[in-house]
């Protein structure tokens, strides 16, 4: 190929439409044609109405999505600067050492939703959720280790602590569709985080009143319940083949479960109510299929006996009460009657009985005997 040729190719290159658009002649040709197919696909008589006009600018000069970062970036200028007003650091301090009854333990309330409401995401929201969990837990076992008057806060405490969890639960529930790949992990320290908490729960019973352990139970149990959850998001990651779960892992989260089960049963005082012996034994046996599936590698088969068993043991570990003594972890005395009592109006001598609380008049003392000559 000599350079002429080179360059005319080069040349012809050059004058070739780029884009792929037609060439003039072709569009002369058949305007008419393209020009009948847009009028029959098109309402030339139908205008944008004023409010899709008006959303279409709007969107142009202030995206949705620089929008809310604004607002999430004028919230913390908002915070900090009322932090600084109130003191800086200082306030800053107050309000998070602030104890449940005090006019900052409201502020630290307000600031922790302010958090929840600028996270910029649903993972970081969740670590939230996690942190102020942490918080409620805590200030509930220092309230259980104080005087009746502080304990008298640890309802209202637990109830926030339980909408914690309850968000936690909701947020696995979530990352199971938006985030497949990585829901194995959470799960995973869902599980550890729960079994904390639930060491922390059963340390702040026993330094609770019979008549607060109805509320330590209720979070025992929802603990409990988000525990499952994530052993069975393990399960279903590892059926699926997933690395984030493997057998291993699996395995050691059914054998906890298990060791807690057995621990409750083995600690429960011996009964003589025949209920609580059948609801023992049937635990016992659903702890032996349960290993027995676990070996024979049929998890999902294992985690509905696993769910078996922690409804089970949470009856024997609720219900049961040692005979004439302290009542058992989770255990509910009822308080003893009350007794009316009627004051003594009569006149009889001391010692005499009592007058009767009926409306029936008291009957006349005998005559005394005469004295002896």
């Amino acid at each position: 190929m000599t350079d002429k040729e080179l360059k005319d190719i080069f040349q012809t290159i050059k004058n070739e439409r780029r884009g792929g658009a037609p060439h003039e002649v072709w569009v002369e040709r058949n305007r008419g044609i393209l020009l009948m197919q847009v009028k029959n696909t098109t309402d030339v008589t139908a205008k944008p109405k004023l409010g899709e006009t008006m959303r279409h600018l709007f969107s142009i000069f202030f995206p949705t999505e620089g929008f809310a970062m604004a607002a999430r970036a004028a919230g913390v200028f908002l915070l900090v600067l009322g932090t600084v007003f109130g003191g800086g650091l200082v306030s800053a301090q107050v309000y998070q050492v602030a104890t449940p009854g005090a006019f900052a333990y409201k502020v630290k309330l307000a600031v922790e939703r302010a958090q929840l409401f600028l996270a910029p995401n649903e993972e970081y929201r969740a670590s939230l959720h996690t942190e102020f969990a942490d918080h409620r837990l805590d200030e509930a076992a220092k309230l259980a280790e104080q005087g009746p008057d502080m304990q008298a806060f640890v309802p209202g405490v637990l109830a926030s602590f339980d909408a914690e969890v309850g968000a936690l639960s909701a947020s696995l529930d979530a990352r199971r569709s938006s985030d497949p790949d990585g829901v194995a992990e959470a799960a995973k320290l869902t599980e550890r985080k729960m079994a904390v908490y639930q060491n922390i729960l059963r340390k702040a019973g026993s330094l609770l009143p019979p008549a607060l352990q109805p509320r330590i139970a209720v979070s025992r149990d929802l603990v409990d319940g988000l525990t499952i959850k994530a052993i069975a998001v393990i399960v279903e990651k590892h059926l699926a083949g997933s690395s984030a779960a493997p057998r291993a892992v699996v395995v050691n989260k059914f054998e906890e479960r298990i060791k807690q089960a057995e621990a409750k049963i083995e600690s429960a005082p011996p009964t003589t109510d025949e209920k609580k012996t059948v609801r023992t034994a049937k635990a016992k046996a659903a702890i032996a299929e349960a290993k027995v599936l676990i070996q024979e590698e049929k998890y999902q088969a294992a985690l509905t006996k696993i769910e078996e068993v922690a409804e089970l043991t949470k009856e024997v570990d609720d219900t049961a009460a040692p005979e004439g003594g302290a009542p058992a972890d989770g255990a509910v005395t009822p308080p003893a009657p009350e007794t009316v009592s009627t004051p003594n109006t009569s006149t009889t001598n001391e010692g005499a009985p009592p007058a009767p609380v009926s409306g029936t008049p008291p009957a006349e003392p005998p005559p005394a005997p005469p004295p002896a000559p």
